[in-house]
């Protein structure tokens, strides 16, 4: 009825692309409630299995059209873009447009220069409350314009993620734009183009993917044996990635590594894929905030000490023992325990996940949630509870298909770590991602049994790389080396052998004494045998006051 099987075949067709090519992709958002998308493999968990509620992806009461998130690593991404330019063709896609507004510090910026202040003056400005401005006539003016100025559109930007296909020559909606990155953009946002009706794709990228993937390859080179990491028997549900789990040992794991989680995954003795489902959930500021996330722990670890709040709650919240902790929970409560009907379901749904959020609708919402609270016989005090469990949760709550899909993300990571502990901290340091400095990463992996080697211009490369247990850093790592120089210095190896010494070194590649120096400090020509501060003197006599003609 609502028109929907184009959007789920073109979602399938760049899927299938991306499988060909032996990409990994995560497909997550409210898409993931479909049991269609799962058989089709635009998404890796089953919504039967995890009781997913499908009226959170489409209704008939949902104006607007949801949509897919698919995450590829960022090493791919690109390639995804151009086969979808390539395939539907230039005429008929585009990246979705952003109007960026007039804010606060962008407001002063602009104002200021027009009266003409100085860099240091509008600084002041952008970084002070207006009540700690100076009270001069020009900085007055500025104050005055700027509030008409307010809201109003500054300059156009190109969405992060948002690729419109339209099934008309898109340029008979727009004129395009050709920003500095490449592919064209349309001239209005993404609440246009749902009103128009174009179909709106996500395609994100994220550096958790790329580690997995590096992992995987590793333990291929390296050890010979071939992981599918797909598998979800490997990754939902394996004894000892869940004793890892329950005590926090996750540095490293995507979306489970922050101190925050660990903490929550040791106080929850998290030791199973639903549990972690939840723990993704419950780590977001709103739940922290209004005291949720403490009683759920509580909950969770004396579930016959705790009473329902509500006949209501015990029914459809018993799996969260009776806590909202999905978008979902909060419109089931809003169905069953309020009564309110599924187009305000929707309006609620909408203002939780940030999108056209609307005051007005809310308070609309909301006086009917407490005039059919009072029909169903609620006690006034009952309702004004419930609807600030609602309200606290609206802000910041995930849906749950989305905690699902992280969790399965994490879990993959989890499973690679457990078995493969240096394969996987090695990519984790090329993929240069994560919570932590690249050190905390590399302290990991000695913990892990890596003997950590320091770069040398003659065993590394420009990424780490690994050798039996020696983890050799790569030289992208050294702070102060500009990258051109690093990938000068392994390609120049590998074209013509092994650096002989520090000179072979200097003749070969062209380089300044700062950047030598940093080698040497690091001990990067400690095959030469020499102490540092000989091949400093040597460093300095070759490069300082170097002429050819000597």
């Amino acid at each position: 009825e609502l028109n929907f099987c184009s959007y789920f075949l073109i979602t399938w067709d760049i899927i299938r692309y991306s499988n060909s090519m032996g990409f990994m992709h995560v497909g997550r958002g409210s898409g993931a409630n479909s049991i269609v998308s799962y058989c089709l493999g635009i998404t890796d968990i089953c919504p039967l299995e995890l009781d997913l509620y499908f009226e959170r992806f489409l209704n008939l009461n949902r104006k607007s059209p949801p949509d897919f998130d698919i995450d590829w690593s960022w090493q791919n991404r690109d390639t995804i873009l151009e086969y979808i330019f390539d395939r539907y063709g230039k005429d008929h896609v585009a990246f979705c447009g952003t109007n960026v507004e007039f804010k606060y510090k962008s407001i002063f910026r602009e104002v200021g220069k027009v009266f003409g202040l100085p860099k240091e003056e509008l600084d002041e400005l952008a970084k002070r409350p207006m009540i700690q401005h100076d009270k001069n006539e020009v900085v007055q003016l500025v104050h005055q314009y700027g509030k008409l100025l307010e809201k109003f559109p500054n300059q156009r930007s190109m969405h992060s993620c948002g690729i419109l296909i339209s099934e008309e020559p898109i340029t008979n909606y727009t004129a395009l734009e050709m920003p500095p990155k490449g592919f064209p953009i349309v001239q209005f946002d993404m609440n246009v183009a749902e009103d128009i009706g174009l179909e709106k794709f996500d395609i994100l990228s994220q550096r958790g993917l790329g580690t997995i993937n590096d992992t995987v390859e590793l333990i291929k080179k390296t050890r010979g044996v071939s992981v599918d990491i797909r598998d979800t028997t490997l990754s939902k549900d394996e004894a000892q990635a869940n004793e890892y789990l329950a005590i926090g040992k996750t540095i490293g794991c995507f979306y489970i590594e922050s101190p925050a989680m660990r903490g929550l995954l040791r106080r929850l003795k998290c030791d199973n894929y639903r549990i972690l489902v939840a723990a993704s959930s419950i780590i977001r500021p709103g739940v922290a905030q209004s005291g949720m996330m403490r009683e759920y722990i509580f909950r969770h670890n004396h579930p016959d000490q705790f009473e329902y709040f509500h006949s209501v709650f015990e029914e459809h919240l018993k799996e969260t023992y009776g806590i909202m902790v999905y978008q979902e929970d909060v419109i089931k409560i809003a169905q069953y325990f309020g009564g309110l009907s599924l187009a305000d379901g929707d309006i609620l749904r909408r203002a939780m996940s940030g999108k056209g959020r609307s005051i007005e609708k809310l308070r609309e919402v909301k006086n009917n949630f407490f005039e059919s609270c009072k029909k169903l016989g609620h006690s006034e005090a009952l309702t004004a509870e419930a609807y600030r469990q609602i309200e606290s949760f609206a802000g910041y709550s995930f849906c749950k298909a989305h905690s699902a899909s992280y969790a399965v993300e994490s879990y993959q990571s989890l499973y690679l770590k457990v078995y493969y502990p240096l394969e996987f901290m090695v990519s984790v340091i090329n993929n240069q991602g994560g919570f932590y400095r690249t050190e905390v990463y590399i302290h990991e992996a000695k913990m892990s049994g890596g003997n950590i080697q320091v770069p040398c211009v003659n065993i590394s490369d420009f990424q780490t790389i690994l050798k039996g247990k020696d983890i050799y850093l790569g030289l992208m790592v050294l702070e102060g080396l500009e990258t051109r120089i690093a990938h000068g210095i392994v390609e120049e190896r590998e074209k013509n052998g092994d650096y002989k010494s520090l000179e072979d070194f200097i003749k070969r590649i062209p380089i300044g004494i700062e950047t030598v120096q940093i080698l040497i400090f690091i001990g990067a020509f400690r095959f030469t045998g020499k102490p540092k501060n000989e091949l400093l003197v040597e460093a300095r006599i070759l490069l300082v006051n170097f002429k050819p003609e000597n």
